[in-house]
């Protein structure tokens, strides 16, 4: 199962993505943490790198905070060094695993 974090209903972020065949539900940043209590087994949290709401920092520790350990992946635009990004995202929030993917051209 995979939750997307900061998108559209209308967005279609797991299209050619690496959770394309997960159950994919969309949730505002501001439930993450009930949504993560009420489906303890989610195997992918997705977002985009920044919306209007948060950054991929922000959700990020809250997700470490919530006790999440699975694949947090990050939606981005093109960048010159997204291990920059996914290093610090780490340092931070230990436990994760953080996985940076260029979005598909549609």
């Amino acid at each position: 199962m995979a939750l997307l974090v900061g998108f559209q209903d209308d967005d279609r972020p797991e299209h050619c993505m690496p959770f394309a065949a997960a159950r994919c539900e969309t949730v505002p940043y501001a439930l993450v943490n009930a949504a993560l209590s009420c489906v303890p087994w989610v195997d992918y949290v997705v977002a985009p790198l920044v919306n209007a709401q948060f950054d991929a920092l922000d959700l990020a520790a809250q997700l470490s905070s919530a006790g999440y350990r699975g694949r947090f992946i990050v939606v981005t635009p093109a960048l010159p060094a997204p291990n920059v990004i996914r290093q610090e995202i780490e340092q931070l929030c230990p436990g994760l695993t953080v996985e940076l993917v260029p979005r598909a051209r549609i």
